[in-house]
């Protein structure tokens, strides 16, 4: 059995970008590593394991406190509940768009960081990407 080439795309990209469109509570703070230099309430992305289109994602919501960490949390899995269609246009020429299709939260799990004991709750979730056409 041959498998058809695909065209792989910056998942964590594209999910930078939906989170950012549908979170404005939090002002754009999602990031691909925790900021100290940006306010607490913020998101970090992971992938986890998987292809683009069954890509296992874990989003670390940050928050001053357990309520606003929790709040978040629950504001993006119903965010990544409801998505239908999400088409991102990366910024660097020659990059392909990419088309989120939809997601299934799999989890949402209290945290707090084991170092510094920061409120944090644990959204995975799986996403269908790919390419779009």
């Amino acid at each position: 059995m041959v498998a058809e080439p695909r065209t792989w795309v910056d998942v964590e990209g594209a999910l930078r970008a939906w989170a950012r469109e549908v979170l404005p509570q939090i002002a754009g703070r999602v990031f691909f590593a925790y900021s100290t230099k940006a306010a607490r309430d913020q998101i970090t992305i992971t992938r986890i394991a998987g292809p683009d289109d069954r890509a296992l994602i874990q989003f670390d919501v940050w928050g001053p406190d357990k309520a606003s960490a929790a709040a978040l949390a629950s504001a993006l899995a119903t965010e990544a509940d409801a998505i239908g269609r999400y088409t991102f246009t990366p910024d660097a020429e020659g990059e392909p768009s990419v088309l989120i299709h939809g997601a299934v939260v799999e989890s949402v799990r209290w945290q707090p960081d084991e170092e510094s004991g920061d409120a944090r709750y644990v959204v995975e979730a799986t996403y269908t990407v790919t390419a779009a056409q």
